[in-house]
């Protein structure tokens, strides 16, 4: 399928590795020039060699906790590029928490990267897209956004990037801007396999390797029986992004394996 991206400019945060490098790939693939960004310098600039497609790819170091790095980020990408039409906000980290010892400053630093930073961005790129009158901003959130999964203030943040997915959808709309968030279940990235990530986390807990806690975990919780793979997000994403998602607006669309298993 043509998804007609041929020319578009998409703008992925936290794409050095996982599930943005992977997005930023596809995107790539499918015609758009890509605007990368990480806070690693060498991560990033390895992300951006390794991209291919029929798009050029820009590397611009940023913190997306900092307004002057976002502001920095989008003025760089169309002074290359010529303007902004998909954003996809992915920058984020996760990890095992309990409710009554996570300390608050890392609950506000981390609500600071995956919630404010995501709203920081799509101010600054919601003008451009507004001139041109089109616009996909895609959020990363995640189906422990919709229901438990241990990560305390990671769940919390992730719920409240779903909400704010629909109401700027709303207040867009009568721009031609689409705003959608694609809720990942368990993806084989480094939150997962990273050293001192969540599957060694997990397996500390249960008296396992990390690897095995993996495997453990996706036989006991996902009814396919094993994590997705970053692609599997990104070609989400890619779609949320064409013309074929023209109808698609305000939602919340797991990737999950089967996980969640609410009606709504």
């Amino acid at each position: 399928m043509d998804l007609g991206l041929k020319g578009k400019v998409a703008l992925v945060t936290g794409a050095s590795r996982g599930i943005g490098k992977a997005c930023a790939q596809v995107l790539a693939e499918e015609g758009c020039d890509v605007a990368i960004c990480a806070r690693g310098k060498e991560a990033l600039e390895k992300a951006a060699k390794e991209i291919k497609g029929g798009g050029r790819v820009l590397a611009v170091q940023a913190d997306v906790t900092k307004h002057e790095d976002i502001k920095n980020m989008v003025d760089e990408t169309v002074r290359k590029f010529g303007r902004v039409d998909i954003l996809v906000n992915n920058a984020g980290t996760g990890r095992l928490s309990d409710l009554m010892q996570l300390p608050e400053e890392e609950f506000r630093y981390n609500m600071d990267l995956m919630f404010f930073g995501l709203i920081r961005c799509s101010k600054e790129v919601v003008p451009y897209m507004r001139k041109q009158g089109w616009g996909r901003i895609i959020n990363i959130s995640s189906i422990f956004g919709k229901q438990p999964g241990g990560l305390v203030d990671y769940d919390s943040i992730k719920a409240a990037v779903i909400m704010f997915t629909k109401d700027l959808a709303n207040y867009l709309a009568k721009d031609n801007i689409l705003v959608n968030a694609v809720c990942p279940g368990p993806i084989h990235t480094p939150l997962w396999e990273g050293p001192g990530q969540l599957g060694e986390q997990l397996g500390q807990l249960i008296g396992m390797s990390g690897p095995e806690a993996i495997d453990w975990f996706a036989k006991q919780n996902i009814p396919l029986g094993h994590h997705g793979d970053p692609e599997d997000i990104a070609y989400m994403v890619a779609f949320l992004a064409s013309e074929k998602a023209k109808f698609i607006t305000g939602q919340a669309i797991n990737v999950d394996g089967g996980m969640v298993k609410a009606l709504i």
